[in-house]
């Protein structure tokens, strides 16, 4: 059993994040992520334009919406996780462990983010600090899907607070979930799934058909993390001495209040381990509002999410990359 695989890879999770913490996110013309969606964006509008000049309306353009909108989705993500194999084994194979090291750590910090949703809470705690609604409403519209411009202080926290629980689960727990048994092919795999939900797996009339399989493929791919989630987030509310039994209490009535097959799960524990609830209009309601919502549970919030991260990445994370080594798992996906 080579211990060199298993050494490598997780070597790659710790400096990945170290990435994370201390620079952050690559510019815009560099990062892979960035590049995957301007490919969505391309191919969206020729299905788009070729569906318009098809004979015919109704069923017959809603299903070639529907057939080139899965092939679009299942192609996109094989083609990425097969171009990112070549790339980190070519890395490999040319260059050298330590080579394959740096690419692979590079990659894998662009399919997940912990400093990027602090970084926007915090501006938007600054802007509410100075009463600056306008500016919360603003820079909140730019991290959530919902119609921010009349939207009071404790509906602008109560979105913050639930855009970090949520992407703790997609931007953090998934795709490193997928790290854990696919390596970086499958971390990227996942984040194409993850941006082609967020690009076009809208319900409204121009998406509804075009991102339906994109829509299926996250929420399947979520499934498994988003339940995972509620053991990290709850020891985690432990540890930072809030009200883990109440997060257990509001998690298992209010879970399945939300539209979603996964976010009313982090959710949930979120506003149960804080005692306050979480709304969005017209949606759902999470929680009981036994304490007001303020900053500071906004912050103790991104807190919870942090630890929870390390205790996902000691307990469970990095012990499964162990385990698969046991079983020459890295040797054979990687053919050393």
């Amino acid at each position: 059993m080579p211990l060199e695989p298993v050494i490598e890879i997780i070597s790659i999770l710790f400096i990945a994040t170290l990435i994370d913490i201390t620079i952050g996110e690559p510019p815009n013309r560099m990062h892979p992520v960035v590049m995957i969606g301007r490919i969505i964006k391309f191919f969206t509008k020729i299905i788009k334009n070729a569906s318009r000049y098809r004979k015919g309306k109704g069923k017959g353009k809603e299903t070639f919406e529907k057939v080139m909108g899965s092939i679009l989705a299942s192609g996109l993500t094989v083609m990425v996780g097969v171009v990112v194999y070549y790339v980190s084994t070519q890395s490999f194979y040319l260059l050298g462990t330590i080579f394959f090291v740096i690419v692979s750590s590079a990659i894998l910090k662009t399919t997940f983010s912990i400093r990027a949703m602090d970084n926007h809470i915090r501006e938007i705690l600054v802007e509410l600090d100075k009463n600056d609604l306008n500016k919360a409403r603003t820079n909140l519209s730019k991290i959530v899907s919902r119609d921010t411009r009349n939207l009071s202080e404790s509906r602008i926290l109560s979105a913050c607070i639930e855009c970090v629980a949520e992407s703790f689960v997609d931007g953090i727990l998934s795709p490193l979930f997928y790290y854990g048994f696919l390596n970086i092919p499958g971390s990227m795999m996942y984040r194409t799934i993850n941006t082609l939900d967020s690009m076009i797996a809208y319900k409204d009339d121009y998406y509804n058909k075009l991102g339906w399989m994109s829509a299926k493929l996250d929420t399947i791919l979520n499934a498994i993390p988003a339940r995972l989630s509620s053991v990290f987030l709850i020891a985690s509310i432990m540890v930072c001495g809030q009200d883990w039994k109440n997060a257990i209490k509001i998690f298992k009535r209010d879970y399945k209040n939300t539209e979603s097959f996964n976010a009313g799960i982090p959710m949930s524990i979120m506003a149960g381990g804080l005692n306050i609830r979480l709304e969005k209009i017209d949606h759902y309601k999470l929680g009981d509002m036994k304490e007001q919502l303020t900053s500071q549970k906004c912050k103790t919030s991104l807190k919870i999410t942090k630890i929870a991260t390390l205790i996902f990445m000691i307990s469970f994370l990095i012990p499964v990359i162990i385990i698969l080594n046991y079983f020459n798992w890295w040797t054979i996906l990687f053919g050393i």
